[in-house]
């Protein structure tokens, strides 16, 4: 999925490359909002980032010609703002049918958080029942346990993103280092609220975030995960207005 960027703060740019570029989407960056105008049926974004406060003079008309290439539920437009952010400004995105706004005066991991579930809402559910993936919030309880395979050692992960198919977790660096690809690590636990979900792993890839491949994941268990993402979905707010 294509998801382009025009932002100039570099706080904001350095947070989206770290935590949410890895887990996979296609992130396009722009300093130069004309620019990007003058490219944007080559670039056919399925969402576009865009931050009043770097660019207050060029949202709007960036708005206009995205929806004349693009009706909202092809390409999702997303706000960036601070406290300086009209209830002007605000009436006018409401009008012009922006998809959501999100405050970027916040702390790093809270402006993760929000950017996660805007995707859960808009982007994910465009995906394949198989292949749909699901954005774990910090409010969300959920925990990841396993053995180190060579150590046994008792290891926790903070999960990432979590699918019918495997979970992403951030680990240690010293952790990883000694995961390599295509290994298995058996009895992998999963704790959703009060449900406990036990599988065997096999090791995808282990970078700056982990990802691990579900290798008997039950029906029953794959549909708790489905369900309950489903239900978190629902629950995330589109925008903070």
């Amino acid at each position: 999925m294509k998801i382009l960027v025009i932002a100039e703060n570099e706080a904001t740019i350095t947070t989206i490359k770290k935590h949410l570029a890895p887990i996979g989407f296609d992130f396009i960056f722009y300093s130069n909002p004309v620019k990007a105008i003058d490219n944007i049926s080559e670039i056919t974004p399925e969402m576009v980032i865009f931050s009043a406060e770097d660019y207050p003079r060029h949202w709007k008309p960036f708005l206009v010609v995205l929806r004349a290439y693009f009706p909202h539920t092809e390409s999702v437009f997303i706000l960036l703002k601070t406290a300086l952010f009209s209830q002007e400004d605000a009436e006018k995105a409401a009008h012009l049918k922006v998809n959501g706004l999100v405050d970027e005066d916040v702390e790093e991991y809270a402006l993760v958080d929000s950017l996660k579930g805007v995707f859960s809402r808009h982007l994910i559910p465009k995906e394949s029942r198989r292949n749909r993936r699901y954005f774990v919030l910090d409010s969300d309880k959920i925990s990841f346990i396993f053995n180190h395979p060579d150590t046994m050692e008792l290891i926790t992960g903070k999960v990432v993103e979590i699918s019918m198919k495997g979970i992403t977790v951030s680990l240690p660096e010293e952790i990883t280092s000694d995961l390599t690809r295509g290994s298995t690590i058996q009895y992998c636990s999963i704790k959703i609220e009060d449900k406990i979900l036990t599988t065997d792993c096999t090791v995808f890839r282990s970078d700056l975030y982990t990802t691990l491949l579900f290798k008997d994941m039950d029906e029953d268990n794959a549909e708790f995960i489905e369900s309950y993402f489903e239900k978190k979905a629902v629950e995330q707010p589109v925008a903070n207005q």
